[in-house]
């Protein structure tokens, strides 16, 4: 059992509490005097001062037990933690009437992480002892909430914008960055149906256009009607470790996974859509709507539609996944053998990185990197996949020698 209280270190600006003023020749030098040959310096605010900062603080509580039993044989642990973090520091926007400058951290709420992380290992031998074997899974779930922005519970905090509007939003009672806009309900098969629909953005609807659900009831689409429409945050995360040895050969197995979370495809906005030259998927060619085309994922090709592309569901897919890390087939040389060459433990191996993976997610690959939102790495941009280049498949032959 353990317990313990730490702050927030991350802040990159130590000089986070005070206002800042520069001296640039490019951005402030004048030659007031107008005299056309010399300059006169001057100073512009270069950063936003917030003297009211305090510490972000992180107060853990964790109970846990490690158990081995049947000689050591059968190993496992066990971990339930909760963490609160109160004092959330974050930059939040402020008013351009202000002017141009850095933004400084300032406490917006606190945040609170629930979870369980397990273990089991299991070290055996099979036929008659002459095989070995080791099993390892691991398992970890977590729940997370935010509980405090500002003092206003209906407050949003949107996260890192593209040529999207920010995707990512944290309210209180959701998960972190969760994924916020519309709720897509299909396309317009007739110009009836469309006409008798809640108008979209201002304009009417036409057959082959997708349906954005009236979240509100208002009778419009507008960006009220923007809604949370998926989590990050996986169910669990999981792992799986076999060990199989028969004589001098050794064969070993390592998969990873995650299962649960939703990904936001901003990739589709590129490729699915009207809106930079460039390629297109096959789902623009083959799966647009066209009259009859009941079954289409995308709306009616047109070149005039500025309002298909918008923040939504379309976007949103399940990113579960298993890949299979590493497999490798290992000969260790026998001993007599390196003993005449004057050899130490030494390896013949052939290995695998990364040859399988198994995901419905259609994108390039579902093992997506955060992308950090400021300088602090604060989470407020999760699961979005921007293409990030996949993790290559690698085959490896080495030899292994030690003297």
């Amino acid at each position: 059992m353990g317990w313990g209280s730490t702050g927030n270190q991350n802040i990159p600006n130590i000089y986070n509490a005070y206002t800042l003023y520069e001296s640039r020749p490019v951005e402030n030098h004048y030659d007031i005097n107008g005299a056309k040959t010399s300059i006169v310096p001057g100073f512009d605010l270069v950063q936003f001062g917030n003297d009211r900062g305090k510490w972000e603080t992180t107060t853990s509580t964790n109970v846990g037990f490690d158990a081995s039993l049947f000689n050591n044989k059968l190993q496992f642990v066990f971990d339930w933690y909760i963490k609160k973090t109160k004092d959330m520091l974050s930059q939040i926007d402020v008013p351009y009437t202000l002017g141009q400058a850095t933004i400084p951290y300032t406490n917006i709420g606190d945040m609170q992480n629930k979870g369980v992380d397990l273990s089991l290992n299991y070290m055996g031998r099979a036929l008659d002892g002459k095989v070995r074997f080791t099993v390892g899974a691991n398992f970890s779930t977590y729940r997370n909430k935010v509980l405090k922005i500002n003092d206003d519970p209906s407050s949003i905090k949107f996260g890192f914008s593209t040529r999207l509007p920010a995707m990512s939003a944290t309210k209180v009672g959701e998960p972190i960055s969760s994924f916020y806009g519309y709720v897509i309900d299909g396309i317009f098969q007739t110009d009836e149906q469309a006409k008798n629909a809640p108008p979209a953005f201002g304009t009417y609807n036409r057959a082959g256009s997708f349906i954005f659900r009236d979240v509100n009831g208002d009778g419009v689409i507008t960006s009220a009607d923007r809604t949370f429409i998926g989590n990050p945050h996986p169910d669990f995360t999981y792992g799986l470790n076999v060990s199989v040895g028969y004589k001098n050969f050794d064969l070993t197995l390592f998969g990873q996974g995650v299962q649960g979370n939703d990904l936001f495809n901003y990739m589709r906005y590129w490729t699915d859509f009207n809106t930079f030259q460039g390629n297109r998927s096959k789902r623009m060619l083959y799966d647009s709507w066209v009259p009859g085309k009941t079954d289409a994922l995308l709306p009616q090709l047109r070149s005039t539609d500025a309002t298909s592309a918008q923040v939504s569901t379309y976007f949103v897919e399940k990113g579960s996944y298993f890949r299979l890390k590493n497999i490798q087939l290992s000969y260790t040389i026998p001993s007599v053998l390196q003993k005449n060459l004057g050899l130490g433990t030494s390896q013949i191996y052939v290995q695998g990185q990364n040859l399988f993976t198994i995901t419905k997610y259609t994108g390039l690959d579902p093992e997506v990197n955060l992308r950090r939102s400021g300088e602090n790495g604060q989470d407020t941009h999760l699961g979005v996949d921007e293409g990030a280049y996949p993790v290559s498949r690698n085959l490896i032959v080495g030899l292994r020698l030690s003297f």
